[in-house]
């Protein structure tokens, strides 16, 4: 489920042409409103671009999908970019097709509907553009284009709540729930998002019923018990926090309490499994589980009573309300900050110790979706980074699917990405070298969509030290490289690695600057058949491999060990194929000095003898062939003869 989420994510955001089955399931429950299609269907008579305002959860992407599909059918895509890049409608040149620009998470730069009113001839014929924004980020930005936008007023609340229980498999007839007033009374005012959660909880409540043997077609007719259920349904749907402090008021007990909290991180699992869990989550938060010697204390009966959950007739354990489980982890997770890396700890080992793995699978799935909901609602990532971490020992599939849906999330994204970028550079701490490659694998995984911010995350965890007591480990060296092979294997992504490397290595001082430095490093030592594959990649850019080259002669202090690697590969290359030999030395001395070059430096000349040196020694060690050493002196006389500070040779004397 998880992994088909992040593919669904990723194939939006790179601007892929939305399938069909994904189109059907995004539309599915959506619900018409004449007035606000009239509206929009106005504008894209009119100017071909129409802006979408409103708040979360009022149904902008789904109006969008529903207005470009009567128009340009199957072929709608997203517009590719990466958050808080220019966005300049030129590069829409498809035909007959519709175009979503999603700036929900973003508050574009002043003036930007104005350049939108200008770019709407730039629109290719028979295209559309639809662009999503929330109406206070419009407020700022968009004068001078005001009849471009329309906020979603959306159908009436009961009308999207009979749309979205019309083909549930309901015992009570869909129009009984939302006939009811209460119910009518707690869905006004809300928007589509909100009032999906209602019809979540009315489905979810019949089949939890159903499962314990109570809902039975006499009692689906029967008003009393109907009534008792639209109060648990509206307990659920509006809020539990208030049913749940007044659940620990009653239950001051810490055996309670631990018991409820395992039953909700294990719904679903044996009794046994939660019984043993609740009494290990004590001891993790340095309680002393309760004995039972005997009948001493209550048994699992009585306990997942009072946790208001059932024992079912297969002996596993489930809640009586929907989202209860979720509900009881996010109070805690309130409730308690100081527990949280025991919690995250204790969590982890969970997922580990279940025998079942598929239920392992589906625990990891549901924690991944508490801790991206935990981090969008508190805007912190100390959960997901505590969580990320203890996973990456023994569950490092899930940590990694962890953090790639963190950074895709709407509301947690841009959160979580800013986060990668800090941990990437050490500011957080010393990263761990499981923990370090888990992020690795999410930044390859993420720069399908944000190619430009995760080339410089795996940039920076190229160049990341680790603290004097330790050394960085050869699977995170081995990580890196097989990252970026892996990117640079992918022929669309060639174009953008180099002008990223460029544009880093213009500063040779900054951090930018090393992080190009090892990165090109990392890359030269990438091999073909017989050499490096840089230097016989069909799409051979010499100028930038002489940039790069020149980049990593650092003009203060000792080459990098990474640089020195991948020169002593691309010399014994030289060494051993005469063929390639001159243009190697070709490629060296114009890293060096190429003429013009304002920037040359004696520095980096230096740096280029001692790689020489340190790959043919003087003298030469035992197992060194004598080749190598005229080769060395062959490039070295040749950077002495081009080196501008070379006194001239002295004339012939005169006669």
């Amino acid at each position: 489920m998880i992994g088909t989420l992040i593919q669904q994510n990723i194939r939006r955001l790179r601007g892929t042409t939305l399938t069909e089955i994904e189109i059907e399931d995004c539309l599915r429950a959506y619900v018409a409103n004449s007035d606000d299609e009239t509206a929009i269907a106005k504008i894209l008579g009119q100017r071909r671009i129409v802006v979408l305002t409103g708040a979360d959860g009022s149904g902008r992407f789904t109006t969008a999908l529903r207005m470009l599909r009567q128009r340009v059918g199957n072929a709608i895509r997203q517009v590719r970019r990466e958050p808080g890049t220019p966005f300049d409608a030129a590069g829409l040149t498809e035909e007959g097709t519709g175009w979503i620009l999603d700036l929900r998470a973003e508050a574009p730069h002043a003036g930007f509907g104005r350049e939108l009113a200008d770019d709407c001839d730039e629109v290719p014929d028979g295209s559309f553009l639809v662009v999503l924004m929330s109406t206070a980020a419009w407020t700022q930005c968009g004068r001078g284009a005001v009849d471009l936008s329309h906020e979603i007023v959306g159908p009436s609340p009961i009308a999207v709540l009979e749309k979205l229980l019309e083909s549930a498999p309901l015992a009570i007839g869909h129009r009984t729930w939302t006939g009811d007033t209460v119910i009518a009374k707690g869905v006004k005012g809300l928007v589509p998002g909100q009032i999906a959660n209602w019809a979540d909880a009315i489905v979810t409540t019949e089949e939890l019923e159903r499962d314990a043997g109570r809902l039975t077609p006499t009692t689906a007719r029967d008003q009393l018990y109907i009534a008792k259920l639209i109060s648990s349904v509206v307990k659920v749907a509006e809020n539990w926090r208030s049913t749940l402090l007044d659940w620990h008021h009653r239950h001051q007990d810490s055996d309670y309490r631990n018991f409820l909290l395992a039953a909700a991180v294990l719904e679903g699992s044996s009794a046994q499994t939660i019984y043993r869990a609740a009494e290990n989550l004590a001891q993790k938060f340095d309680e002393e589980p309760t004995p039972r010697p005997g009948q001493k204390g209550l048994g699992v009966i009585a306990l997942t009573d009072a946790a208001d959950a059932d024992l079912l007739p297969d002996g596993k354990i489930r809640f009586r309300y929907h989202h209860q489980a979720e509900a009881v982890v996010d109070y805690f997770l309130d409730d308690r900050p100081h527990l949280l890396k025991r919690f995250t700890t204790w969590t982890a080992a969970q997922v580990s110790a279940l025998e079942d793995k598929e239920a392992a699978g589906f625990l990891a799935q549901r924690v991944i979706h508490w801790t991206v909901r935990y981090t969008a609602r508190h805007r912190t990532t100390r959960l997901l980074k505590e969580l990320a971490d203890q996973w990456s020992t023994k569950q490092e599939q899930a940590a990694c699917d962890m953090l790639v849906l963190a950074a895709l999330d709407n509301h947690a994204g841009s959160l979580a990405r800013n986060a990668y970028r800090r941990w990437a550079r050490g500011e957080a701490g010393a990263l761990s070298d499981t923990f370090t490659i888990v992020l690795i694998r999410a930044c390859r995984r993420l720069i399908d969509v944000h190619p430009t911010s995760m080339l410089g995350r795996l940039a920076e965890l190229a160049t990341l030290t680790v603290d004097d007591s330790r050394q960085r480990g050869d699977a995170v060296t081995e990580a890196i490289g097989e990252a970026l092979n892996t990117l640079w294997d992918q022929d669309t992504q060639r174009p953008a690695i180099r002008m990223q490397l460029r544009q880093w290595a213009a500063d040779p001082h900054s951090p930018q600057g090393t992080a190009a430095q090892n990165t090109f490093a990392h890359l030269a030592q990438r091999r073909s058949t017989s050499s490096p594959a840089l230097l016989t990649d069909t799409d051979q850019d010499r100028a930038w491999l002489t940039g790069m080259w020149r980049n990593a002669l650092p003009t203060i202090g000792e080459p990098p060990q990474s640089v020195a690697t991948a020169f002593g590969y691309w010399m014994q290359t030289a060494l051993e194929q005469p063929d390639l030999r001159d243009d190697i030395e070709q490629i060296f001395r114009e890293a060096v000095h190429a003429d013009p070059d304002p920037y040359y430096s004696g520095s980096r000349h230096v740096a280029m003898q001692k790689l020489l040196f340190s790959w043919a020694p003087t003298p030469p060690p035992a197992h060194q062939v004598g080749e190598a050493v005229h080769l060395r002196d062959r490039f070295l006389a040749a950077l002495q003869e081009q080196d501008p500070a070379t006194p001239p040779k002295l004339h012939a004397p005169q006669n």
